[in-house]
């Protein structure tokens, strides 16, 4: 039986999935909480400088949605098959971006600036994106996706205290009975329950045939799955959607949110999640369970660099904003980007196993934006291994065809 070894803060947010999930399958860990004051000694000896940490036979493993993921699947609790398991990656992303809004909000620094920010949210943001969760909720019959319990609702159930309060909606469930009934689904369960009642308290396939792509007329997070349609030789029309037409289409996607990938008049939104379907479905995934989790790691590495340039590149207030870049540039970006360069030179010139993955096709896919975001346009000529993955995948016949065609933008 492996040893599980469990490091997370003292809190719920985004570990407390890990741990649920741990003890639903029985198994034995020991559960490090680690304190704020504790953190900068740990820090350096976690993988990306983050937690959720999770050790198995003294091996560390990071972010958070990954490890539920591979524990889910571990203890069957995944769908039945590929469709469902990105129903419940595109779901439980989905449940990220709501959560990724409100820290947005939670996490500002200038306490005008913020109450600024939670009123626009709080009035034109969060309420859509509630109605959003709780009619899938409703859809799913008390959970968050396919229709059953799955390593989702354990995410979901993990993470509400947190959403909660940076909601600043501590009667969220009163409000939206449905999210209750998840949580219920999860913490009446004998394991899970008997773990809850002894925790510390805190606070806090099938083949396509008409498929049909949604995005703005740009790379940033729509070209991964361009690319990918490409390189498994797939027809598919290519909908670009100006700024002026998204007003009217937004209210026809999943969420609110592109990219939506359409096959046979069903809609699938999330970009990591449908780039993770199409890439396992073109044999682009991992050799197996591990390098699948790897793939998913690195990834959601890549995305944390992308949400903290993303929070700086949209700020409104021009003097905040470079203020902010400053200090990001100084601290933040370098240390982010030289652990990018590690993990893609500790792969031979690829995101994760050594080999092509649908992870190339996120980063190639992804890279532009990132340096217009970074503000680096030179970003390949100081980290020669980010050329690397692109040259990867650009080189492949069917994706070079692609975009040799494809309408030339900026990012």
């Amino acid at each position: 039986m492996p040893k599980y070894v469990f490091y997370y803060f003292p809190v719920k947010a985004l570990g407390e999935s890990v741990r649920l999930l741990l003890a639903y399958g029985g198994e034995d860990f020991e559960d490090n909480r680690v304190t704020p004051d504790k953190w900068p000694e740990f820090k350096p000896k976690t993988p990306f400088g983050q937690m959720p940490v999770l050790e198995i036979d003294g091996k560390q493993y990071t972010q958070s949605v990954a490890l539920s993921r591979y524990l889910g699947k571990k203890n069957g609790l995944a769908g039945d098959d590929l469709l469902q398991d990105l129903e419940i990656d595109q779901n439980v992303d989905f449940v990220g971006d709501l959560r990724a809004k409100g820290a947005l909000v939670h996490y500002e620094t200038d306490e005008q600036v913020k109450e600024k920010k939670f009123e626009e949210s709080s009035k034109n943001v969060f309420p859509v994106l509630l109605e959003k969760l709780d009619e899938l909720i409703k859809k799913n019959n008390g959970h968050i996706a396919a229709g059953k319990l799955t390593w989702g609702d354990f995410v979901f159930a993990g993470m509400l205290d947190y959403l909660k309060v940076m909601l600043r909606m501590p009667d969220l469930e009163d409000k939206y009975p449905s999210i209750k009934q998840v949580v219920d689904a999860v913490y009446s369960l004998p394991k899970v329950k008997a773990y809850a009642d002894a925790a510390p308290k805190t606070e806090f396939y099938r083949a396509m045939s008409k498929i049909v792509f949604y995005y703005f007329p740009e790379k940033a997070l729509g070209e991964s799955i361009r690319m990918l349609l490409a390189y498994g030789g797939n027809q598919f029309e290519d909908i670009r959607i100006t700024d002026d037409d998204w007003p009217e289409f937004k209210p026809k996607t999943p969420f609110g949110f592109m990219p939506v990938l359409e096959i046979d008049g069903k809609q699938l939104t999330q970009s990591v999640a449908i780039s993770r379907y199409l890439g396992k479905k073109y044999g682009l995934g991992g050799d197996d369970i591990d390098q699948d989790f790897e793939i998913d790691q690195n990834i959601d590495f890549l995305h944390d660099l992308r949400s903290k340039a993303a929070v700086i590149h949209y700020e409104f207030d021009e003097q905040l904003k470079d203020k902010k870049f400053e200090e990001a540039s100084k601290n933040v970006f370098p240390q982010l980007l030289e652990k990018l360069d590690g993990i893609i030179k500790k792969n031979n010139g690829h995101i994760a196993a050594g080999k092509l993955t649908w992870g190339d096709f996120v980063f190639a896919g992804m890279l532009d934006y990132l340096k217009v975001m970074l503000r680096m346009p030179d970003l390949e000529d100081k980290y020669p291994s980010f050329k690397k993955v692109v040259e990867a995948v650009y080189s492949l016949p069917k994706v070079k065809a692609y975009a040799d065609a494809a309408p030339k933008t900026e990012y």
